[in-house]
């Protein structure tokens, strides 16, 4: 690895570890083996590479959270099981995310534009669900909570994991939250849809 990976890297492992707030650059430095003005060559601020490390878990969520035409309720829900292993790999800004939002702007001002993109992909993704057949709705304002509900789970069950998920392992965590994802949707599945619903709970709970 290149230096600036290593000092990537290794904040990312701390942060993840004892949590943003509590890891300064020079514990940063400690860790690394080398002297804070090697790290602000790199990340002038400790801002700095905070918001480095949340261009990593945006870019890693943008290469699968991607609007399909052809999309299944099974890729569907695979595509977010893919977004919860990434939360996992950066739980550090999820577990921040309230002192992120007050304390780093560029970090702000970039989630709001985060976020408004996956819903978009989100919504985008359950309208074609919809036309694929997997899912039925009453009206739109029903396409509308779902797509808000699932919103919420993504952005926050981490934190609340844990809090009261703390005993299980991360695996099992993350299949929890997924089961009440995926139960979250089920009101709204055809019969084509239940189908494959029940075939991803399956693969979690085997």
């Amino acid at each position: 690895m290149t230096t600036k990976e290593k000092i990537f890297t290794k904040a990312l492992e701390l942060f993840n570890n004892e949590g943003v707030e509590y890891v300064g650059m020079r514990e940063l430095a400690a860790h690394l083996n080398m002297r804070v003005s090697n790290i602000t060559y790199y990340y002038p601020t400790k801002d700095d590479l905070v918001f480095a490390i949340s261009q990593g878990l945006k870019e890693a969520n943008s290469k699968i959270v991607v609007e399909n035409d052809n999309i299944t309720l099974l890729a569907f829900l695979n595509m977010l099981k893919q977004v919860f292993h990434n939360h996992v790999k950066y739980r550090c800004l999820l577990l921040s995310f309230v002192h992120l939002m007050e304390q780093n702007k560029v970090i702000k001002s970039q989630y709001k534009k985060t976020a408004s993109s996956r819903n978009m992909a989100i919504s985008a993704n359950i309208s074609h669900l919809i036309k694929n057949g997997f899912l039925k709705f009453k009206d739109k304002s029903d396409v509308e909570y779902l797509v808000s509900s699932l919103s919420l789970i993504i952005r926050f069950w981490i934190s609340e994991a844990a809090v009261s998920q703390s005993r299980l392992s991360v695996e099992n965590q993350i299949h929890h939250y997924l089961i009440l994802t995926a139960k979250t949707i089920q009101p709204y599945t055809s019969k084509k849809g239940e189908k494959e619903l029940l075939h991803f709970l399956a693969g979690l709970q085997a």
